[in-house]
């Protein structure tokens, strides 16, 4: 089994997006759902920008699966793209009352492509006469099979990295290799979810859009804000063809 860990160049950041204060925690303060509001109602290169901060590209592996993407959603984070998509006289007020009718959740996107040597075309048609055709006998693709996907952070007790439990598990079919920063509010995954580690699906595979075929998973980790620490933390996929690929992110230095 081997480690993919990725070096990021440091980013300059304005003194906008950078204080004393400038960690991850839960709640937010009132100041702090006004800062975001309006940097999400900018919506300019400082917004882009911040978001960068938020999401880490991984290099292909020689065979296999790609996880090719990383990216955290903090409620700061959260908060900035619920504000930026909101249309109309969205005020900071109406913002500051939405954000305490929720939960403070931290949410993980990892996006997997699917490969040559995984996931190839003819393993995600999923008509019987494309199989058949295909003359191809490898299993299809299987997300709850073939990955264990989480995150963990060192117990400041033990000084030993233990992984966090998630309060949900969710995966979607994905269309399009990369995407970077992907918009998302919570909502979205109400009306875009595929499927769930409770739902007993055991892959996401489709033929929707006609001869529209998936390109691989986009996985969803559903954390409750204040089980996690305004410290390091590192996104693990591990795979059952050999990979374990860590991705680390310093919580204290997010918003």
């Amino acid at each position: 089994m081997y480690s993919r860990l990725t070096s990021f160049s440091a980013l300059a950041f304005s003194s906008l997006l950078i204080s004393s204060a400038s960690a991850f925690d839960a709640p937010l303060s009132p100041e702090a759902v006004r800062e975001a509001y309006f940097l999400g109602r900018h919506n300019n290169q400082s917004t882009l920008s911040f978001f960068s901060q938020y999401v880490k590209t991984l290099p292909a592996p020689d065979k296999g699966a790609y996880i090719s993407e990383v990216e955290i959603y903090t409620p700061y984070a959260q908060l900035i793209e619920a504000s930026r998509r909101r249309t109309g006289s969205y005020s900071a007020q109406q913002a500051e009352l939405d954000y305490r009718h929720g939960h403070d959740k931290l949410y993980v996107r990892i996006r997997i492509n699917f490969t040559d040597t995984y996931g190839s075309l003819e393993l995600y048609r999923s008509a019987k006469g494309d199989k058949q055709l295909s003359g191809r006998d490898e299993p299809l693709p299987d997300f709850y099979r073939d990955f264990r996907v989480g995150l963990s952070q060192r117990s400041a007790q033990s000084r030993e990295d233990q992984w966090i439990e998630p309060l949900r598990i969710i995966l979607q079919p994905s269309f399009i290799q990369n995407s970077n920063h992907f918009p998302f509010i919570p909502q979205d995954l109400g009306l875009f979810s595929y499927a769930s580690a409770n739902d007993g699906s055991a892959y996401a595979y489709s033929t929707a859009n006609g001869y529209v075929y998936p390109t691989g998973w986009l996985v969803w980790l559903v954390y409750d804000a204040n089980d996690v620490a305004s410290d390091d933390a590192t996104v693990e996929v591990i795979t059952t063809d050999g990979q374990h690929v860590s991705v680390p992110f310093d919580l204290s230095r997010l918003r």
